[in-house]
């Protein structure tokens, strides 16, 4: 998860969703500050960049920095995504996904899959429907 909130706001949020369980917390080895990652050189970011769960205080570059990251280690990379600022995340992406009534259109400009509902149990469902056809 990746998100402009401060770090304990983001752990509180991880939590709440499941992304992160109460051993992930106190240690939190896969919470990561956007500042420290993009400090990083570009060898330090590819080898953490597996190992983070969240991250907070993320710039929009930062999420981009991510992706990239994560992409040249051969991993296929999602994001979602629902502003402007989002866009460059969604278009490196090997799947963007954009809110089809809150996101911007720069977004879903961006974006492979527009959400048309903004619910993310339908993007579960398509796959699911899909897989059973």
């Amino acid at each position: 998860m990746v998100t402009g909130d401060n770090v304990e706001t983001a752990k509180a949020i991880a939590f709440e969703c499941g992304i992160l369980n109460a051993k992930d917390v106190a240690s939190e080895t896969t919470i990561i500050e956007g500042k420290v990652f993009r400090e990083m050189s570009e060898t330090a970011r590819e080898e953490v960049a597996d190992k983070i769960t969240v991250m907070g205080r993320s710039s929009p570059n930062d999420k981009l920095l991510l992706v990239q990251a994560l992409k040249r280690k051969g991993h296929v990379v999602a994001v979602t995504g629902d502003g402007t600022n989002d866009a460059p995340a969604l278009h490196e992406a090997d799947i963007g996904l954009s809110m089809g009534i809150s996101g911007t259109e720069v977004a879903k400009e961006s974006s492979d899959i527009i959400i048309l509902d903004d619910d993310f149990t339908s993007v579960v469902k398509v796959i699911f429907s899909n897989i059973k056809a």
